[in-house]
């Protein structure tokens, strides 16, 4: 085993590997590795996406459970075969840093997206790409044994230039029912602001709901351009998250409603399934529920003014006094 301790600097651009592969630039970098755009050279110079996996960890079990789940990620990747997926097809090491060639898409993340974004994105954008994340999510969801993707977030949703959207990381995904155990820190939680509760150091345990989950907090930024609260911090307050209605009025009732149950805290309050999810999204868009904001059926107090009632308060009183002068004076003129 070479030493866990792996270099940290970038890949110089012309730098090769494995004999065959041109780093021409990094496309990112985070924590836990980098990813290049580099030429395939046995391959005509075909575009693809290398993306490096580092392990800081110096306990030899940790990473080796590192490694292991990032051939897993690999294995996944060449496995499935979607167009929403990113195929994987090369996996090797080079000098104690471990590498995964995937093939190279070309767009932004909505992350990205949203960064260049004064306001949200509009409802058709919205829905055409969450039709689109419902059919990957369920394709992942029907393998045997079921996929979890478990880190549903606008920075790993790639949309391509014909508007095509792709899932691009499963760097925490796993199996259900798989029976093998790994590190805490390398299986992940997923990102807190797209978190469901229970997949929060395992509790509760997590199935297709969780990415449910995600998907609904997701889908809650797209429509508010603001990520939601935690849902750590809506437990401590018992309470879901703000409505989509007060951020966002242009939001229609029924889809802010759709977007609190994906988010529900108890997972047993939200949609059982995609299927069900979809079933939902399509009832609505066939009652043209999508193309108009209903006022709500109940009263919803909104936030006022701090000093509001007190006005209201003051100028109810000036006016009950200026008509107890009208009637005194209508009285005196009477009497004259």
């Amino acid at each position: 085993m070479n030493s866990p301790g792996l270099s940290e600097h970038e890949l110089e651009p012309g730098t090769i590997l494995a004999g065959r592969y041109l780093i021409e630039y990094s496309l990112g970098a985070g924590g836990m590795g980098s990813v290049y755009f580099a030429r395939d050279r046995s391959q005509a110079d075909s575009p693809v996406a290398v993306k490096e996996m580092r392990v800081l960890a110096t306990n030899p079990r940790i990473y080796r459970q590192a490694v292991e789940q990032f051939a897993q990620e690999a294995r996944f990747l060449a496995a499935l075969d979607h167009p929403g997926l990113v195929k994987a097809h090369d996996l090797f090491e080079e000098n104690g840093r471990y590498f995964m060639v995937m093939n190279y898409i070309s767009g932004k993340t909505v992350a990205e997206m949203l960064a260049q974004r004064q306001e949200p994105f509009e409802l058709d954008s919205i829905m055409g790409w969450l039709k689109q994340l419902m059919d990957i999510l369920e394709f992942l969801h029907q393998q045997n044994p079921p996929i979890l993707y478990r880190d549903m977030k606008p920075g790993n949703i790639m949309i391509d230039r014909n508007d095509r959207v792709h899932l691009i990381d499963f760097g925490i995904a796993h199996c259900l029912h798989m029976g093998s155990e790994t590190a805490t820190f390398l299986q992940g939680i997923g990102s807190p602001d797209y978190c469901p509760l229970e997949q929060y150091h395992g509790a509760g345990g997590t199935d297709e709901r969780s990415d449910i989950y995600s998907l609904g907090a997701t889908l809650y930024h797209l429509l508010s351009g603001q990520p939601p609260q935690k849902a750590s911090e809506l437990a401590l307050e018992n309470r879901g998250p703000l409505s989509l209605r007060h951020i966002n009025p242009k939001v229609p009732l029924q889809l802010d409603l759709f977007v609190a149950r994906a988010m529900a805290l108890r997972k047993e309050q939200r949609f059982a399934n995609i299927a069900e999810m979809r079933a939902q999204l399509l009832k609505m868009r066939n009652r043209s529920e999508m193309t108009s904001a209903p006022e709500p059926s109940v009263s919803v107090r909104k936030p006022s003014k701090p000093g509001a009632s007190k006005d209201l308060l003051m100028l109810a009183c000036l006016t009950l006094v200026v008509l107890l002068l009208l009637g005194w004076l209508s009285l005196r003129i009477a009497s004259h």
